[in-house]
């Protein structure tokens, strides 16, 4: 099932790469991202999807944007406590 594409504003879009460029995990870590991509990707080529805002960088865009509102609702805090 596809996923229609979603207006990104560009300040929305600049939070979503400055956490992943910000990310801690190590230059060594390959993601995959649903069964979009062929192969697992690095922290720089998720990125440069979500800079084309092709249909694995709408997956992360959404992917982020659902977690900073489950983070700004409590949700994430309240599953990490029990």
């Amino acid at each position: 099932m596809e996923e229609s594409k979603i207006k990104i504003e560009p300040e929305l879009k600049e939070i979503v790469l400055q956490r992943i460029l910000s990310s801690k995990l190590p230059s060594n870590i390959r993601l995959s991202v649903g069964n979009s991509s062929d192969e697992p990707m690095g922290i720089l080529e998720m990125a440069e999807h979500v800079k084309k805002e092709d249909e694995i960088g709408q997956k992360i865009i959404r992917m982020e944007l659902n977690y900073l509102k489950i983070l700004k609702e409590g949700i994430v805090e309240k599953i990490q406590s029990g």
